[in-house]
């Protein structure tokens, strides 16, 4: 497999212009290969599992760039895929992973909102990107009526590992609540609510959370290293002070994270998928 880290040109070429020596993006995560607590094993895994219904078509709403979305076109030949996501550069990344992949034929990537896009797929991936729905119900409730009949949707979200205390909720994203999550368990009921059955159901290990997490922080502390007295030294250094408090005093032990495979339930669904 590709190692997924090499940067596009405009991700190259980044540092260029009014300051060649611009720290990279907060969010880049130019050091991660897939971006989400996903690890290459689990990956071949999902796709091995994703792909046995050999599907034609895939989807991949909230794509990042669109590594998972790549991998799995290389592993089904006949089919075709559409990555959506918001967020321009890392869609240039996943243009050259495909070329790269021999894929850029069969894959094509498009700049806008997850939450409009209405054509079916008999593959359909939603990772880390619920919030575009609002809520996982909400979210799992829209790819319902996304998947063709016989299809498969790889869902990935996160979960309380235990019922978080208002210290523990301190220490997070300004804003969060408890309601903002369910528990691994009651995940799994939304899907089924839905009108999915679970195929498999499996959670991220704490070594897939830090190689994450330390992948999404890397590239910046390593610029950092390398330039102390730049002016956006001090900031740089604060947003991953920041960052890193949020994992560590925050979120470690407390959220977990799931992927979820799940085909349609069609005598719920009279046949609908």
């Amino acid at each position: 497999m590709d190692d997924g880290t090499e940067h596009t040109a405009s991700q190259s070429d980044q540092h260029s212009g009014a300051d060649p020596l611009a720290p990279p993006p907060e969010g880049q995560g130019g050091l991660l290969t897939y971006n989400s607590p996903l690890s290459e094993a689990r990956a071949r895994s999902l796709i091995t599992t994703a792909v046995t219904h050999h599907p034609r078509t895939v989807v991949d709403l909230g794509c990042g760039w669109g590594r998972l979305l790549v991998d799995v076109l290389a592993a089904a030949p006949g089919a075709t895929g559409v990555g959506i996501d918001v967020h321009g550069p890392d869609l240039e990344r996943g243009r050259t992973l495909a070329e790269r992949s021999g894929v850029a034929d069969r894959v094509t990537f498009v700049t806008g909102e997850a939450e409009p896009y209405r054509d079916a797929a008999d593959l359909v991936i939603n990772i880390g990107a619920f919030q575009a729905y609002r809520t996982p119900a909400q979210a799992l409730g829209a790819l319902r009526e996304l998947v063709n009949p016989g299809g498969r949707l790889i869902f990935g979200a996160e979960f309380w590992e235990h019922p978080p205390t208002d210290a523990e909720l301190a220490h997070l994203w300004e804003g969060t609540t408890a309601e903002d999550c369910t528990d691994l368990a009651g995940l799994v009921d939304l899907a089924v609510a839905a009108g999915f059955r679970p195929v498999r159901t499996e959670t991220v290990t704490r070594t897939e959370w830090e190689e994450y997490e330390s992948g999404h922080m890397a590239e910046r502390e390593l610029w950092l290293a390398a330039h102390p007295g730049h002016p956006q030294a001090d900031e740089v250094r604060s947003a991953l002070d920041s960052q890193r408090s949020i994992w560590l005093r925050g979120h470690r032990d407390l959220l977990g994270f799931a992927y979820l495979t799940l085909v349609g339930d069609e005598a719920r669904t009279g046949g609908r998928a």
